[in-house]
């Protein structure tokens, strides 16, 4: 990853578009769908995305969009 926290099912967050638009929602998990070939790391595949629930869905989203705002138990 790029030295975020990593994050864990039920976590906060906030989602943060552009335009400075923002929604609050619950970290589901990393996509599984989305990963990035990384040939220098010793774990080839590193999640790019996440998914996030919100206004009663679960949207794939960019990690760089994505801030915790409060841990799970």
């Amino acid at each position: 990853m790029d030295g975020r926290m990593p994050m864990k099912v039920g976590d906060l967050v906030k989602v943060v578009f552009p335009y400075n638009e923002e929604v609050i929602g619950v970290f589901m998990g990393y996509d599984p769908t989305s990963y990035t070939e990384q040939p220098w790391d010793d774990y080839p595949y590193d999640p790019s995305r996440a998914n996030v629930f919100w206004d009663g869905e679960i949207y794939s989203t960019a990690l760089d969009q994505i801030e915790v705002i409060n841990e799970s138990g």
